[in-house]
Protein backbone atom coordinates (compact mmCIF):
# COMPACT_ATOMS: atom_id res chain seq x y z
CA UNK A 1 0.00 0.00 0.00
CA UNK A 2 1.68 3.41 -1.10
CA UNK A 3 1.78 6.03 1.64
CA UNK A 4 1.96 10.18 0.50
CA UNK A 5 3.15 12.07 3.62
CA UNK A 6 3.42 15.82 3.08
CA UNK A 7 4.48 18.39 5.46
CA UNK A 8 5.90 21.80 6.00
CA UNK A 9 9.68 22.71 7.06
CA UNK A 10 10.78 26.06 7.81
CA UNK A 11 13.84 27.89 7.54
CA UNK A 12 15.73 30.54 9.74
CA UNK A 13 13.91 33.05 8.33
CA UNK A 14 10.85 31.99 9.10
CA UNK A 15 9.38 31.35 5.73
CA UNK A 16 7.42 28.35 5.15
CA UNK A 17 9.20 25.98 2.41
CA UNK A 18 6.87 24.58 -0.32
CA UNK A 19 5.17 20.89 0.18
CA UNK A 20 7.27 17.99 -0.56
CA UNK A 21 5.81 14.75 -1.18
CA UNK A 22 7.45 11.55 0.76
CA UNK A 23 6.63 8.38 -0.91
CA UNK A 24 7.50 5.14 1.24
CA UNK A 25 6.46 1.33 1.19
CA UNK A 26 6.47 -0.59 4.57
CA UNK A 27 9.20 0.53 6.68
CA UNK A 28 11.30 2.28 4.29
CA UNK A 29 8.79 5.03 4.65
CA UNK A 30 9.77 5.76 7.99
CA UNK A 31 13.42 5.27 7.10
CA UNK A 32 13.07 7.38 4.37
CA UNK A 33 12.03 10.08 6.48
CA UNK A 34 14.71 10.15 9.20
CA UNK A 35 16.66 12.60 7.77
CA UNK A 36 13.83 15.17 7.00
CA UNK A 37 11.53 14.52 9.65
CA UNK A 38 12.01 15.96 12.99
CA UNK A 39 12.23 13.03 15.95
CA UNK A 40 8.75 14.26 17.59
CA UNK A 41 7.29 13.45 13.94
CA UNK A 42 9.19 9.61 13.79
CA UNK A 43 7.43 8.80 17.27
CA UNK A 44 4.02 9.92 16.26
CA UNK A 45 4.08 8.30 12.41
CA UNK A 46 5.42 5.01 13.87
CA UNK A 47 2.80 4.96 16.71
CA UNK A 48 -0.26 5.43 14.29
CA UNK A 49 1.45 2.49 11.42
CA UNK A 50 2.28 0.43 13.37
CA UNK A 51 1.43 0.33 17.29
CA UNK A 52 -1.96 1.40 17.24
CA UNK A 53 -3.12 -1.24 14.99
CA UNK A 54 -0.73 -4.48 17.33
CA UNK A 55 -3.17 -2.64 20.53
CA UNK A 56 -6.27 -3.00 18.70
CA UNK A 57 -6.24 -6.30 17.19
CA UNK A 58 -4.86 -7.84 20.79
CA UNK A 59 -7.65 -5.99 22.43
CA UNK A 60 -10.43 -7.49 20.00
CA UNK A 61 -8.84 -10.73 18.80
CA UNK A 62 -10.86 -12.67 15.62
CA UNK A 63 -11.77 -16.00 15.75
CA UNK A 64 -13.30 -17.34 13.00
CA UNK A 65 -14.13 -17.33 9.45
CA UNK A 66 -14.60 -14.19 7.60
CA UNK A 67 -16.95 -15.32 6.00
CA UNK A 68 -19.03 -15.33 9.00
CA UNK A 69 -18.92 -11.67 8.86
CA UNK A 70 -19.73 -10.96 5.01
CA UNK A 71 -22.44 -12.98 4.76
CA UNK A 72 -25.50 -11.62 5.82
CA UNK A 73 -27.98 -13.24 8.37
CA UNK A 74 -30.35 -15.44 6.91
CA UNK A 75 -33.74 -13.66 8.06
CA UNK A 76 -36.11 -14.94 10.98
CA UNK A 77 -38.52 -17.61 9.82
CA UNK A 78 -42.04 -16.63 10.50
CA UNK A 79 -43.99 -19.60 12.78
CA UNK A 80 -46.78 -21.47 11.65
CA UNK A 81 -50.48 -19.75 13.18
CA UNK A 82 -52.31 -22.40 14.12
CA UNK A 83 -56.06 -22.24 13.28
CA UNK A 84 -58.42 -22.03 16.22
CA UNK A 85 -60.16 -24.92 17.78
CA UNK A 86 -63.83 -24.71 17.27
CA UNK A 87 -65.33 -25.13 20.65
CA UNK A 88 -69.08 -26.42 21.21
CA UNK A 89 -70.68 -26.08 23.93
CA UNK A 90 -74.43 -27.36 25.73
CA UNK A 91 -76.82 -24.99 26.48
CA UNK A 92 -80.41 -25.45 27.75
CA UNK A 93 -83.52 -23.30 26.67
CA UNK A 94 -84.72 -20.97 29.91
CA UNK A 95 -87.71 -19.78 28.87
CA UNK A 96 -90.69 -21.13 27.63
CA UNK A 97 -90.62 -20.06 24.05
CA UNK A 98 -87.37 -18.66 22.18
CA UNK A 99 -87.10 -17.52 18.75
CA UNK A 100 -84.33 -18.52 16.91
CA UNK A 101 -83.08 -15.54 14.02
CA UNK A 102 -81.02 -15.87 10.83
CA UNK A 103 -78.56 -13.28 11.97
CA UNK A 104 -77.66 -11.57 15.51
CA UNK A 105 -80.35 -8.94 14.94
CA UNK A 106 -84.08 -8.69 16.06
CA UNK A 107 -84.93 -7.57 12.59
CA UNK A 108 -84.09 -10.63 10.65
CA UNK A 109 -86.38 -13.13 10.13
CA UNK A 110 -87.11 -16.28 13.03
CA UNK A 111 -86.15 -19.19 11.10
CA UNK A 112 -87.20 -21.89 13.95
CA UNK A 113 -88.33 -22.05 17.70
CA UNK A 114 -87.27 -23.82 20.76
CA UNK A 115 -89.23 -24.26 23.87
CA UNK A 116 -88.11 -24.10 27.72
CA UNK A 117 -85.91 -27.52 28.50
CA UNK A 118 -84.67 -27.87 24.97
CA UNK A 119 -81.03 -28.59 25.03
CA UNK A 120 -79.07 -27.50 21.89
CA UNK A 121 -75.47 -26.96 20.67
CA UNK A 122 -73.43 -23.84 20.74
CA UNK A 123 -70.94 -23.10 18.09
CA UNK A 124 -70.64 -19.34 18.36
CA UNK A 125 -70.98 -16.04 19.50
CA UNK A 126 -70.81 -12.44 19.31
CA UNK A 127 -67.52 -10.34 20.02
CA UNK A 128 -70.31 -8.65 22.73
CA UNK A 129 -71.59 -12.30 23.84
CA UNK A 130 -75.03 -11.02 23.74
CA UNK A 131 -76.07 -13.29 20.58
CA UNK A 132 -75.54 -16.96 20.71
CA UNK A 133 -74.79 -19.08 17.04
CA UNK A 134 -76.61 -22.80 18.25
CA UNK A 135 -77.49 -25.82 15.72
CA UNK A 136 -81.20 -26.51 15.88
CA UNK A 137 -82.05 -29.79 17.06
CA UNK A 138 -83.90 -32.39 14.25
CA UNK A 139 -83.64 -29.52 11.87
CA UNK A 140 -80.00 -28.94 11.46
CA UNK A 141 -80.67 -25.42 11.18
CA UNK A 142 -77.75 -22.79 12.27
CA UNK A 143 -79.10 -19.49 13.91
CA UNK A 144 -78.89 -16.99 16.22
CA UNK A 145 -80.59 -16.55 19.82
CA UNK A 146 -80.00 -13.84 22.88
CA UNK A 147 -77.71 -15.63 25.60
CA UNK A 148 -79.78 -14.64 28.50
CA UNK A 149 -82.32 -17.38 27.48
CA UNK A 150 -80.40 -20.19 27.85
CA UNK A 151 -78.40 -22.01 30.69
CA UNK A 152 -74.92 -22.29 29.16
CA UNK A 153 -72.78 -25.34 30.15
CA UNK A 154 -69.22 -23.97 29.77
CA UNK A 155 -67.27 -20.48 29.25
CA UNK A 156 -68.56 -18.70 26.68
CA UNK A 157 -65.32 -16.84 26.26
CA UNK A 158 -63.83 -19.91 24.72
CA UNK A 159 -66.69 -20.02 21.68
CA UNK A 160 -65.41 -18.47 18.18
CA UNK A 161 -66.53 -15.47 16.81
CA UNK A 162 -67.31 -16.24 13.41
CA UNK A 163 -67.69 -13.77 10.25
CA UNK A 164 -71.42 -13.78 10.34
CA UNK A 165 -71.50 -12.29 13.59
CA UNK A 166 -70.35 -8.94 12.44
CA UNK A 167 -74.28 -8.14 12.23
CA UNK A 168 -74.23 -7.11 15.73
CA UNK A 169 -76.66 -7.05 18.12
CA UNK A 170 -78.39 -4.52 19.63
CA UNK A 171 -75.81 -2.13 21.48
CA UNK A 172 -76.04 -2.14 25.16
CA UNK A 173 -77.50 1.28 25.74
CA UNK A 174 -80.08 0.48 23.17
CA UNK A 175 -81.67 -1.95 26.05
CA UNK A 176 -83.23 -0.05 28.52
CA UNK A 177 -82.72 -1.33 31.93
CA UNK A 178 -85.31 -1.80 33.90
CA UNK A 179 -83.89 0.96 36.96
CA UNK A 180 -82.09 3.44 34.78
CA UNK A 181 -83.84 6.77 33.01
CA UNK A 182 -82.85 6.08 29.09
CA UNK A 183 -80.81 8.80 27.76
CA UNK A 184 -81.94 10.97 24.65
CA UNK A 185 -80.57 10.13 21.62
CA UNK A 186 -79.08 13.14 19.47
CA UNK A 187 -80.01 13.54 16.44
CA UNK A 188 -76.70 13.50 14.21
CA UNK A 189 -77.94 15.84 11.53
CA UNK A 190 -76.80 13.57 8.89
CA UNK A 191 -80.28 12.10 7.22
CA UNK A 192 -82.97 14.43 6.84
CA UNK A 193 -86.24 13.00 8.21
CA UNK A 194 -87.22 13.20 4.23
CA UNK A 195 -84.20 10.60 3.68
CA UNK A 196 -85.40 8.39 6.37
CA UNK A 197 -88.80 7.79 5.82
CA UNK A 198 -87.45 7.60 2.17
CA UNK A 199 -85.20 4.83 3.00
CA UNK A 200 -87.64 3.15 5.58
CA UNK A 201 -90.44 2.84 3.02
CA UNK A 202 -88.30 1.26 0.37
CA UNK A 203 -86.77 -1.21 2.57
CA UNK A 204 -90.84 -1.88 3.28
CA UNK A 205 -90.96 -2.03 0.07
CA UNK A 206 -88.99 -4.60 -0.51
CA UNK A 207 -89.97 -6.65 2.39
CA UNK A 208 -90.81 -10.57 1.35
CA UNK A 209 -93.84 -11.65 2.26
CA UNK A 210 -94.17 -14.53 5.27
CA UNK A 211 -95.91 -15.52 8.63
CA UNK A 212 -94.76 -17.60 11.31
CA UNK A 213 -97.04 -19.14 13.81
CA UNK A 214 -95.79 -21.92 16.58
CA UNK A 215 -98.13 -24.33 18.32
CA UNK A 216 -99.59 -22.35 21.31
CA UNK A 217 -103.03 -22.91 23.89
CA UNK A 218 -106.15 -20.34 22.90
CA UNK A 219 -106.23 -17.40 25.62
CA UNK A 220 -109.20 -15.57 26.44
CA UNK A 221 -110.46 -16.85 22.56
CA UNK A 222 -107.12 -15.26 20.88
CA UNK A 223 -104.37 -17.29 19.05
CA UNK A 224 -100.82 -15.25 18.71
CA UNK A 225 -99.02 -15.15 15.38
CA UNK A 226 -95.10 -15.05 15.86
CA UNK A 227 -94.47 -12.53 13.21
CA UNK A 228 -96.27 -11.39 9.70
CA UNK A 229 -94.21 -9.32 7.21
CA UNK A 230 -96.03 -7.62 4.37
CA UNK A 231 -94.82 -4.75 1.65
CA UNK A 232 -98.50 -3.02 1.78
CA UNK A 233 -101.28 -3.17 3.46
CA UNK A 234 -102.84 -6.75 4.08
CA UNK A 235 -104.76 -9.16 6.16
CA UNK A 236 -103.50 -12.49 7.91
CA UNK A 237 -106.67 -14.75 8.27
CA UNK A 238 -107.12 -17.95 10.29
CA UNK A 239 -108.10 -21.21 8.59
CA UNK A 240 -109.95 -23.85 10.61
CA UNK A 241 -108.56 -27.57 8.79
CA UNK A 242 -110.62 -29.38 6.29
CA UNK A 243 -109.08 -32.92 5.66
CA UNK A 244 -105.34 -31.65 5.39
CA UNK A 245 -106.21 -28.10 3.63
CA UNK A 246 -107.15 -24.47 4.26
CA UNK A 247 -110.76 -24.79 5.97
CA UNK A 248 -113.01 -22.12 6.52
CA UNK A 249 -111.85 -18.63 8.16
CA UNK A 250 -112.62 -18.13 11.64
CA UNK A 251 -110.73 -14.97 12.43
CA UNK A 252 -108.21 -12.13 10.55
CA UNK A 253 -106.44 -9.09 11.94
CA UNK A 254 -105.44 -6.03 9.70
CA UNK A 255 -101.66 -6.09 8.86
CA UNK A 256 -99.92 -2.59 8.27
CA UNK A 257 -97.20 -2.06 5.94
CA UNK A 258 -93.53 -3.92 7.57
CA UNK A 259 -93.17 -6.29 10.11
CA UNK A 260 -95.31 -7.48 12.83
CA UNK A 261 -94.70 -9.26 15.71
CA UNK A 262 -96.77 -10.93 18.46
CA UNK A 263 -100.07 -10.28 16.53
CA UNK A 264 -103.15 -11.33 18.92
CA UNK A 265 -106.01 -13.06 16.43
CA UNK A 266 -109.63 -12.95 17.82
CA UNK A 267 -111.21 -16.30 16.47
CA UNK A 268 -114.13 -18.49 16.59
CA UNK A 269 -113.43 -20.90 19.12
CA UNK A 270 -116.24 -23.31 19.02
CA UNK A 271 -115.50 -23.58 14.55
CA UNK A 272 -111.53 -24.03 15.61
CA UNK A 273 -109.89 -27.26 14.86
CA UNK A 274 -106.97 -29.09 16.42
CA UNK A 275 -104.57 -27.86 13.20
CA UNK A 276 -105.00 -23.97 12.16
CA UNK A 277 -103.53 -22.27 9.24
CA UNK A 278 -102.61 -18.36 9.71
CA UNK A 279 -102.31 -17.12 5.72
CA UNK A 280 -101.74 -13.81 4.74
CA UNK A 281 -104.22 -11.94 2.44
CA UNK A 282 -103.86 -8.53 0.59
CA UNK A 283 -106.27 -5.73 1.46
CA UNK A 284 -106.90 -5.11 -2.39
CA UNK A 285 -110.39 -3.09 -1.67
CA UNK A 286 -111.93 -1.05 0.66
CA UNK A 287 -109.35 -0.09 3.36
CA UNK A 288 -109.50 -2.21 6.82
CA UNK A 289 -112.29 -4.52 5.68
CA UNK A 290 -112.30 -7.82 5.05
CA UNK A 291 -113.72 -8.74 1.27
CA UNK A 292 -113.00 -12.21 0.62
CA UNK A 293 -114.58 -13.71 -1.14
CA UNK A 294 -113.85 -10.93 -3.48
CA UNK A 295 -110.76 -8.59 -3.36
CA UNK A 296 -108.69 -9.45 -0.44
CA UNK A 297 -106.93 -12.27 -1.89
CA UNK A 298 -104.47 -14.41 -0.76
CA UNK A 299 -100.77 -13.82 -1.04
CA UNK A 300 -98.86 -16.34 -3.09
CA UNK A 301 -95.93 -17.29 -3.94
CA UNK A 302 -94.88 -19.87 -6.37
CA UNK A 303 -98.18 -20.24 -7.06
CA UNK A 304 -99.44 -21.39 -3.71
CA UNK A 305 -100.30 -19.21 -0.50
CA UNK A 306 -97.97 -17.73 1.87
CA UNK A 307 -99.10 -19.75 4.91
CA UNK A 308 -98.38 -21.55 8.42
CA UNK A 309 -99.82 -24.42 9.70
CA UNK A 310 -100.06 -24.84 14.06
CA UNK A 311 -101.82 -26.99 16.47
CA UNK A 312 -103.67 -25.59 19.22
CA UNK A 313 -104.92 -26.80 22.72
CA UNK A 314 -108.77 -25.72 23.16
CA UNK A 315 -111.64 -25.64 25.88
CA UNK A 316 -111.68 -29.12 26.54
CA UNK A 317 -108.36 -30.59 24.64
CA UNK A 318 -106.16 -28.09 26.69
CA UNK A 319 -107.21 -30.14 29.97
CA UNK A 320 -106.35 -33.63 30.95
CA UNK A 321 -108.54 -36.38 32.41
CA UNK A 322 -106.54 -36.34 35.46
CA UNK A 323 -106.57 -32.02 35.84
CA UNK A 324 -110.26 -32.58 35.27
CA UNK A 325 -111.01 -35.02 37.73
CA UNK A 326 -108.66 -32.63 40.63
CA UNK A 327 -111.31 -29.92 39.82
CA UNK A 328 -114.44 -32.30 39.85
CA UNK A 329 -113.15 -33.69 42.84
CA UNK A 330 -114.03 -30.01 44.68
CA UNK A 331 -117.36 -29.59 46.34
CA UNK A 332 -120.16 -27.95 43.95
CA UNK A 333 -121.30 -25.54 46.60
CA UNK A 334 -118.88 -23.83 49.12
CA UNK A 335 -119.79 -20.40 50.84
CA UNK A 336 -117.26 -18.15 51.69
CA UNK A 337 -116.66 -16.49 55.18
CA UNK A 338 -114.22 -14.23 54.53
CA UNK A 339 -115.23 -10.60 52.93
CA UNK A 340 -112.56 -10.69 49.28
CA UNK A 341 -110.63 -8.32 48.51
CA UNK A 342 -111.15 -5.48 46.25
CA UNK A 343 -109.53 -2.96 43.64
CA UNK A 344 -106.88 -0.74 45.79
CA UNK A 345 -106.20 -3.23 48.84
CA UNK A 346 -103.20 -4.95 49.21
CA UNK A 347 -103.02 -8.81 48.84
CA UNK A 348 -100.03 -10.51 50.50
CA UNK A 349 -100.30 -13.63 47.64
CA UNK A 350 -100.23 -14.29 44.25
CA UNK A 351 -101.72 -17.71 42.99
CA UNK A 352 -99.16 -19.00 40.29
CA UNK A 353 -101.02 -21.79 37.78
CA UNK A 354 -99.24 -25.55 38.10
CA UNK A 355 -100.99 -27.09 35.15
CA UNK A 356 -101.24 -26.27 31.42
CA UNK A 357 -104.93 -25.14 31.49
CA UNK A 358 -107.13 -24.03 34.24
CA UNK A 359 -111.17 -23.03 33.91
CA UNK A 360 -111.71 -19.73 35.75
CA UNK A 361 -115.05 -19.68 37.11
CA UNK A 362 -117.72 -16.94 38.62
CA UNK A 363 -118.64 -18.46 41.70
CA UNK A 364 -116.09 -21.29 43.63
CA UNK A 365 -118.73 -24.46 42.73
CA UNK A 366 -117.23 -26.99 39.45
CA UNK A 367 -121.12 -26.45 38.06
CA UNK A 368 -120.51 -22.03 37.52
CA UNK A 369 -120.03 -19.98 34.28
CA UNK A 370 -116.68 -20.96 33.26
CA UNK A 371 -115.43 -17.19 32.09
CA UNK A 372 -111.82 -17.31 30.66
CA UNK A 373 -108.69 -19.55 30.42
CA UNK A 374 -105.46 -19.36 32.76
CA UNK A 375 -102.01 -20.67 30.94
CA UNK A 376 -99.52 -22.48 33.27
CA UNK A 377 -97.32 -20.64 35.12
CA UNK A 378 -99.20 -17.16 34.95
CA UNK A 379 -99.17 -15.55 38.14
CA UNK A 380 -102.78 -13.79 39.55
CA UNK A 381 -102.71 -11.84 43.38
CA UNK A 382 -105.08 -13.45 45.38
CA UNK A 383 -108.31 -11.88 46.79
CA UNK A 384 -109.51 -14.50 48.75
CA UNK A 385 -110.22 -18.43 49.27
CA UNK A 386 -113.51 -20.42 50.23
CA UNK A 387 -114.23 -21.14 53.84
CA UNK A 388 -112.74 -25.18 53.04
CA UNK A 389 -109.58 -23.25 51.24
CA UNK A 390 -110.76 -25.60 48.35
CA UNK A 391 -111.03 -22.48 45.89
CA UNK A 392 -108.96 -19.36 45.33
CA UNK A 393 -110.72 -15.88 44.77
CA UNK A 394 -107.79 -14.02 41.97
CA UNK A 395 -108.07 -10.92 40.25
CA UNK A 396 -108.24 -11.31 36.73
CA UNK A 397 -107.83 -8.69 33.59
CA UNK A 398 -110.81 -6.81 32.28
CA UNK A 399 -113.17 -8.47 34.85
CA UNK A 400 -114.28 -6.13 37.92
CA UNK A 401 -114.82 -9.22 40.40
CA UNK A 402 -112.70 -11.81 41.78
CA UNK A 403 -113.46 -15.19 40.11
CA UNK A 404 -112.29 -18.82 41.05
CA UNK A 405 -109.99 -21.57 40.36
CA UNK A 406 -109.52 -24.72 41.90
CA UNK A 407 -106.96 -24.26 44.65
CA UNK A 408 -105.09 -27.64 44.16
CA UNK A 409 -103.99 -26.28 40.91
CA UNK A 410 -101.91 -23.29 42.06
CA UNK A 411 -99.24 -22.92 44.11
CA UNK A 412 -99.19 -19.59 46.70
CA UNK A 413 -96.46 -17.40 47.30
CA UNK A 414 -96.24 -14.77 49.58
CA UNK A 415 -96.15 -10.86 48.27
CA UNK A 416 -96.98 -7.49 49.11
CA UNK A 417 -99.21 -5.91 46.30
CA UNK A 418 -101.25 -3.03 45.82
CA UNK A 419 -104.13 -4.55 43.25
CA UNK A 420 -105.05 -2.17 40.26
CA UNK A 421 -106.13 -3.25 37.34
CA UNK A 422 -104.82 -1.34 33.89
CA UNK A 423 -103.24 -2.05 30.65
CA UNK A 424 -99.47 -0.49 29.93
CA UNK A 425 -96.98 -0.30 26.55
CA UNK A 426 -93.72 -1.32 26.77
CA UNK A 427 -91.66 2.40 26.56
CA UNK A 428 -88.12 2.48 26.66
CA UNK A 429 -87.33 5.30 23.77
CA UNK A 430 -84.93 3.77 21.85
CA UNK A 431 -86.82 0.83 20.32
CA UNK A 432 -85.34 -1.65 22.05
CA UNK A 433 -86.05 -4.55 24.68
CA UNK A 434 -87.02 -4.43 28.50
CA UNK A 435 -86.13 -6.72 30.76
CA UNK A 436 -88.61 -8.71 32.77
CA UNK A 437 -87.88 -9.48 36.02
CA UNK A 438 -89.32 -12.32 38.65
CA UNK A 439 -89.70 -9.85 41.40
CA UNK A 440 -90.20 -6.28 42.00
CA UNK A 441 -86.42 -5.50 42.73
CA UNK A 442 -83.29 -4.84 40.81
CA UNK A 443 -81.89 -8.00 41.81
CA UNK A 444 -84.86 -10.12 40.76
CA UNK A 445 -83.65 -12.63 38.03
CA UNK A 446 -84.31 -11.57 34.17
CA UNK A 447 -86.82 -13.80 33.26
CA UNK A 448 -87.70 -12.88 29.81
CA UNK A 449 -87.81 -9.69 27.48
CA UNK A 450 -90.89 -7.13 25.95
CA UNK A 451 -90.48 -5.74 23.01
CA UNK A 452 -91.05 -1.80 22.47
CA UNK A 453 -94.64 -1.03 22.04
CA UNK A 454 -95.65 -3.92 23.22
CA UNK A 455 -99.02 -3.69 25.52
CA UNK A 456 -99.96 -6.15 28.27
CA UNK A 457 -102.76 -6.01 30.91
CA UNK A 458 -101.23 -5.12 34.79
CA UNK A 459 -102.62 -6.65 37.64
CA UNK A 460 -100.99 -4.25 40.64
CA UNK A 461 -97.80 -2.38 41.75
CA UNK A 462 -95.30 -3.25 44.60
CA UNK A 463 -95.55 -1.86 47.75
CA UNK A 464 -92.92 1.17 46.60
CA UNK A 465 -94.89 1.67 43.86
CA UNK A 466 -91.57 1.02 41.10
CA UNK A 467 -92.85 -1.90 40.04
CA UNK A 468 -95.68 -3.04 37.87
CA UNK A 469 -97.18 -6.76 37.88
CA UNK A 470 -97.52 -8.16 34.34
CA UNK A 471 -99.63 -10.98 33.16
CA UNK A 472 -99.80 -12.59 29.33
CA UNK A 473 -95.79 -12.43 28.54
CA UNK A 474 -95.71 -15.85 27.95
CA UNK A 475 -93.21 -16.31 31.02
CA UNK A 476 -94.28 -18.45 33.50
CA UNK A 477 -94.06 -17.08 37.45
CA UNK A 478 -94.54 -13.49 38.55
CA UNK A 479 -93.63 -11.05 35.52
CA UNK A 480 -92.21 -7.40 36.79
CA UNK A 481 -91.44 -4.65 34.87
CA UNK A 482 -90.17 -0.97 36.04
CA UNK A 483 -92.94 1.42 35.88
CA UNK A 484 -90.22 3.87 34.46
CA UNK A 485 -90.80 2.29 31.40
CA UNK A 486 -94.42 1.69 31.26
CA UNK A 487 -96.69 3.78 29.25
CA UNK A 488 -100.46 3.40 31.00
CA UNK A 489 -104.04 3.69 29.27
Amino acid sequence: MSVQLFYRRRCACSQTCPRVPVHSRGRRAIASLGGTMPNRFRVSLFGALVILPLLISSCYPFQGDITQILTPAAPPTAEATAEPEMVILAATVAVNALRVRQAPNEETPIIAGLLKGDVINVVGRTEDGSWLKVEVPDVGTIGWIWAEDVTLNGDPSALLVPEDAQMAAEPEDAMADDGEEPEEQADDGEMAAEEKAEDQASAVADLEPRVTVYAQEVIKGQVTVAEAAVPVEGWVVIHADDAGSYGPIIGQAHLEPGLTTDLAVDIDVDAATETLYAMLHTDGGVFDVFEFPGTDMPVLKDGAPISSAFTVMIGEMSISDEEADAEEAVPVTTPTDEPLLQVGDVTRHLAIVTTRALRVRSKPETIAEVLAGVAVGEAYPVAGFSSDEHWVAIFFPDIEDPVWIAASLVELRDIELRVQMGRATIETGRGGRLRLRGGPSLEAPIVGHAQDGESYDTLGYSEDGQWALLVGTGVEGATWASVSFLLFE
